[in-house]
């Protein structure tokens, strides 16, 4: 595919600013959810002080995912039609404010309902990826994606680590009353943030491509090994004028888009049950306390570290090597191989065997996220990305109700078992994400004609 080099003015280079004030959010997010796990069981625990069953305790994630998904619809709306950064800001400020109610719940009842209203705010994900996808080249989106959930990580051992800490000495409230300081800070580093302009790296997708390529590698060579076909369809949408009807069937077109969706819900199904159930099982199979139990923890999220940031620059370097579907590539690998790791690391009840493959299956088993993330985007047109995120995530959110499954075979067999069971979910999801190496690269020629088109037509 070649496209014609205009006069239109190039976009913004940013800094990496904005992605720290993304990452901060997801960094939230994602340690409060890792406080909880560790809030739920034990000794000055949830469960102690209120006396609610195992399926309760899955409820309280579950019921916030469905919630935070249902919340997406409007965020996502909203993310393609206003400041996104705003947006964001505000979210952050409620968030921090419903996490210091959940420190003050009296009753069960009183915490499960106010923690739908934090799966509200958390449904910004769409404004998240709709500016990282505005912030940054093409070519290094998988890249700076993998940076950006590098901070959902950070949270993770906040969240598992030091929120251990925190309830072996001070109870379970303590495991929210952390995150006040942080969700401040971070609503400060949001409304200081730039707004890009939509579009604007997609449309200069093909010339970065010839132009700056890979240290090493010859331009024209590059050029050549850069095969986007022609795009199948044309761009006829108005899409700042489009009805909700008109936006959501022109999304409904994208097949690899879906194909990725299918197949990284099935996948997500495993990391949102081990999100949960990681602590409960280090807790129960080799009865740990919860500070220890959140330290060994660590040990995975290590090699997640690992993994996530790597999945991006290893995608990202073979598309830049001319290889368009790269980022389909590392995804289906990756989650064959972290199959094969865990189903021995969660059968074995040896810490000496667990902990090795827990760091090496890490890395494999999110590898994947950041290209797959990517890939999403890199096949819906910019004033589209808030909506198309949102429906994402409504079909994603069926992911969490592996957490309930998983103590649905607790109570059958145990916690070990049923954490073998349900492992190879995540080699069938990236199988399923092979059948979007077909139609990707035709549906990302569309984005970045249809990206140069929008531009040129705003820049007349």
């Amino acid at each position: 595919m070649v496209l014609d080099v205009g006069v239109a003015k190039r976009a913004t280079r940013y800094g990496g600013y904005p992605l720290l004030a993304l990452a901060a959010t997801v960094m939230l997010e994602t340690g409060e959810r890792g406080s909880l796990s560790q809030a739920v069981t034990g000794v000055g625990s949830i469960q102690e002080e209120f006396g609610v069953s195992d399926f309760w305790l899955g409820a309280l994630p579950v019921a916030l995912i469905l919630v935070g998904t249902v919340g997406s619809i409007p965020f996502g709306h909203l993310a393609d039609r206003v400041r996104r950064t705003g947006l964001l800001a505000g979210a952050m400020a409620i968030w921090t404010l419903i996490i210091g109610l959940n420190a003050l719940a009296p009753t069960f009842l009183f915490l499960f309902m106010i923690r739908l209203g934090v799966g509200v705010v958390e449904a910004n994900g769409p404004a998240a990826i709709s500016l990282l996808s505005d912030y940054y080249p093409v070519q290094e989106r998988a890249k700076r994606i993998g940076l950006y959930n590098s901070g959902a990580l950070l949270g993770s051992a906040l969240g598992l680590g030091l929120a251990g800490v925190f309830v072996d000495n001070w109870g379970w409230r303590a495991a929210f009353w952390m995150w006040i300081p942080l969700g401040i800070a971070t609503v400060l580093i949001l409304l200081r943030t730039p707004e890009p302009e939509r579009g604007h790296q997609d449309a200069d997708f093909h010339e970065d491509m010839t132009s700056d390529p890979l240290a090493g590698v010859d331009a024209a060579e590059l050029a050549g090994k850069l095969d986007l076909p022609a795009p199948t369809r044309v761009g006829e949408l108005d899409y700042h004028n489009c009805n909700w009807r008109e936006a959501y069937r022109e999304i409904f077109r994208i097949r690899s888009m879906w194909f990725g969706v299918v197949g990284i819900t099935v996948s997500a199904a495993l990391l949102n049950g081990l999100g949960f159930w990681a602590v409960p099982y280090f807790k129960e199979v080799h009865g740990l306390s919860a500070s220890v139990a959140g330290g060994y923890t660590v040990v995975f999220g290590l090699g997640a570290a690992v993994g996530v940031v790597s999945g991006g620059f290893v995608a990202d370097r073979l598309l830049r090597r001319g290889i368009v579907n790269a980022r389909i590539y590392v995804v289906v690998v990756s989650s064959i191989i972290a199959t094969i790791i865990f189903v021995p690391a969660f059968a074995s009840t040896s810490l000496a065997v667990t902990l090795p493959l827990f760091l090496l299956g890490g890395i494999f088993l999110t590898l994947p996220i950041a290209p797959a993330d990517a890939m999403l985007t890199d096949v819906v047109v910019a004033p589209l990305r808030g909506r198309a995120a949102a429906l994402r995530s409504v079909v994603r959110s069926a992911s969490s109700l592996m957490i309930l499954v998983i103590a649905a075979l607790k109570g059958i067999v145990d916690l070990r078992f049923a954490l073998v069971i349900v492992t190879p979910v995540y080699a069938i999801g990236g199988l399923i994400m092979w059948f979007a190496a077909r139609t990707y690269p035709s549906d990302l020629a569309f984005v970045v004609a249809e990206s140069r088109r929008l531009r040129d037509t705003s820049d007349a």
